[in-house]
C-alpha cells in the first residue's frame, strides 16, 4: 500500500472485541476509527471516510442494515460481522464480504480487508 494508509472504520458494540481487531488492523498498516453504536458510526465515517467499514448489524439502538446500506452507497466496501446466521446467510444491501464472528479472528478479518483494497490488476 503506497501513500496514504487505507482507512478502516469498525461499528461493533463490544469494546473488547473492536480493540482486538483494531489492533491487528493497525499492526497491518491501516488508519483505524472505531465506533459503538449507529450515531457514532455516522459521525466517524462523516469525519473518517474510511474504504472499509466493518459493521456488525445488531447495534444498540439499531440501524445496522440501513447502516450498511448508507455506507455501501457513499462509497466503502462494508464487511459484515455477525453471529446471525441468517444475517451471514442473507446480508443487508451493499455488503460486499459476510463473516462470522464465531470463525474470525483478527487476522482473518485483515486478510479479507487486504484483498478488498488491492488494485485490481
Amino acid at each position: 500500500m503506497c501513500g496514504r494508509m487505507v482507512g478502516v472504520l469498525l461499528v461493533e458494540d463490544d469494546p473488547a472485541i473492536a480493540e482486538l481487531y483494531a489492533l491487528k488492523l493497525r499492526l497491518d498498516g491501516f488508519a483505524v476509527a472505531i465506533a459503538g453504536d449507529a450515531a457514532a458510526a455516522i459521525g466517524a465515517f462523516a469525519r473518517e471516510r474510511p474504504a472499509v467499514v466493518c459493521l456488525d448489524v445488531r447495534l444498540p439502538g439499531g440501524g445496522g442494515e440501513q447502516l450498511a446500506e448508507r455506507f455501501a452507497a457513499a462509497g466503502a466496501a462494508v464487511v459484515l460481522l455477525t453471529n446471525d446466521q441468517a444475517r451471514y446467510e442473507r446480508p443487508p444491501a451493499g455488503v460486499v464480504r459476510s463473516l462470522l464472528k464465531a470463525s474470525t479472528n483478527p487476522a482473518r478479518l485483515s486478510a479479507e480487508i487486504s484483498q478488498l483494497v488491492q488494485p485490481s490488476g
